[in-house]
């Protein structure tokens, strides 16, 4: 691997470029992962990298009860530059209550951390500049506004910049906007930033075509793919090529395990279909620009299959273990009383990341679901479908329509089935059940899935750098 790449101007040596993240241990949101890996692996590609994020103590306002000093420590502290949010107290103070929270929702049509960051963004990145004169500014979102204050900060210091987008701004469906100009507002500064900015990076090859297909008038070569990765480090051997190894288990049952959240709430699944004349009061502005249904993202449709697989296989139910792994949620048992899949399931609530990992190595079948987009296909790619490529576990995939289905089918690991179709799902965790221990049914592509290693997801962005550095600030 070339350490050694050639930066603007033609001199050899590493390309010095700042990484502007809000999110980043200890604080350990899902999207973290991301930052880190890139924090830790674009140094092997010749990228010389300094980050600018949030000091510990004030992800306690930001994220209380979700952080994890062990991250922190896998990046050297000299390149870690941590500063304040912002945010003042005050503000905490008035949105702890419900009626505060929605004023300071209608105060600011954006994401309030382009409003109090800037500050202290700036401030250090002045300082970065006239110290280490980078040739390049990363910023990866959400927070949205972090998006918003790189394309400020590039302008203020002449920089080309990249953004990494882990997930689209206007389409981004967890929550709702709170009016439709707040998404006006939000479509109208993402379309800025995919226009101006040296190169957009997406997680999933679907927020590019939603990219594509909302704003047609957007340069294509600008817009960028790159997955999440794996960490071979953590995979065992099976990690790093080959086939998967099957796993009996000590009692001789094929094991088929989920770990992790559902990210399923039914109120807030109940709230995002609601037509609007029988919304609250305090939702008639809500606007989403689209519908999802959460639903899909639960195991409720694994769950029917896997009654009908109990009622059709009578012999095989005894051969098989379903094992879910993670934070029991308030509605999963009254989900598996519905389908009547209680005596099959175990719960084994929350666990270590080392379990979690020890758990799907051992796994005959690791468990993968997706929301289904009403009229349109799901961007969004879950950070475990990773881990199951590392491992390469056969995945049983409840898929809809969208980036995973499309992964999982590229890998050659998946068992695929429609969420609508119980007896499609029955018939796959019949293949699970009864398929003998040396003769698991999929075929792994290696050289699909060798693509995936984190190291070279690190590389693709270091080659995006490079190329950002080499054309210069195109304001």
């Amino acid at each position: 691997m070339d350490r050694q790449p050639l930066v603007p101007g033609g001199a050899a040596g590493p390309l010095r470029a700042v990484l502007i993240a809000f999110e980043f241990p200890p604080v350990a949101t899902g999207g973290v992962h991301r930052a880190l890996a890139l924090a830790e692996e674009l140094p092997d590609s010749g990228i010389e990298l300094d980050v600018v994020t949030v000091r510990a103590q004030d992800y306690a306002d930001w994220a209380p009860g979700r952080l994890d000093p062990s991250l922190g420590v896998r990046v050297s502290a000299e390149r870690v530059h941590r500063i304040p949010s912002g945010f003042p107290p005050a503000y905490w103070r008035a949105t702890a209550s419900k009626v505060g929270f929605r004023l300071a929702q209608y105060a600011h049509l954006g994401d309030p951390v382009s409003l109090f960051w800037r500050g202290p963004l700036f401030a250090e990145l002045d300082r970065i500049v006239a110290e280490r004169r980078p040739h390049v500014l990363l910023a990866t979102a959400p927070p949205f506004g972090v998006a918003v204050l790189a394309r400020a900060a590039a302008r203020r210091h002449r920089i080309p910049w990249v953004v990494d987008w882990r997930d689209p701004w206007a389409l981004w469906g967890h929550v709702p906007f709170a009016s439709y100009a707040h998404y006006a507002y939000a479509r109208h500064q993402e379309g800025r930033i995919l226009a101006e900015a040296n190169a957009s990076v997406a997680t999933s090859h679907v927020t590019r075509e939603d990219w594509l297909g909302s704003q047609p008038d957007l340069d294509p070569d600008r817009l960028v793919t790159i997955y999440n990765g794996f960490d071979a480090g953590a995979c065992d051997s099976r990690g790093r090529g080959g086939d998967p190894e099957p796993r009996p288990s000590d009692d001789g049952r094929r094991r088929i395990v989920y770990v992790g959240s559902f990210y399923y709430d039914p109120r807030v699944r109940e709230a995002m279909l609601r037509p609007p004349w029988r919304r609250a009061p305090q939702q008639v502005l809500f606007y989403r620009p689209r519908r999802e249904d959460w639903r899909y993202r639960s195991p409720y449709h694994f769950l029917c299959g896997l009654r009908r697989f109990a009622d059709r296989y009578p012999d095989a139910r005894d051969r098989l273990r379903v094992e879910f792994a993670g934070a029991v949620p308030s509605w999963l048992p009254s989900m598996l009383e519905e389908t009547g899949t209680a005596p099959l399931v175990t719960l084994h609530g929350l666990v270590s990341h080392e379990r979690s990992l020890a758990l799907q190595r051992g796994a005959d079948a690791v468990l993968l679901t997706s929301a289904r987009v009403i009229g349109g296909r799901d961007y969004s790619i879950a950070g475990k479908l990773y881990e199951y490529f590392g491992l390469r576990r056969p995945i049983l995939g409840v898929l809809t329509d969208g980036a995973m289905r499309d992964l999982v089918s590229r890998s050659g690991l998946g068992m695929l089935a429609d969420p609508d179709d119980p007896e499609g799902i029955a018939a796959q965790i019949a293949r699970v059940a009864c398929s003998p221990c040396d003769a698991l049914p999929v075929t792994p592509d290696d050289a699909f899935l060798a693509g995936f290693d984190r190291r070279h997801t690190a590389a693709a962005m270091a080659r995006v750098l490079r190329r950002a550095a080499t054309e210069g600030y195109r304001g």
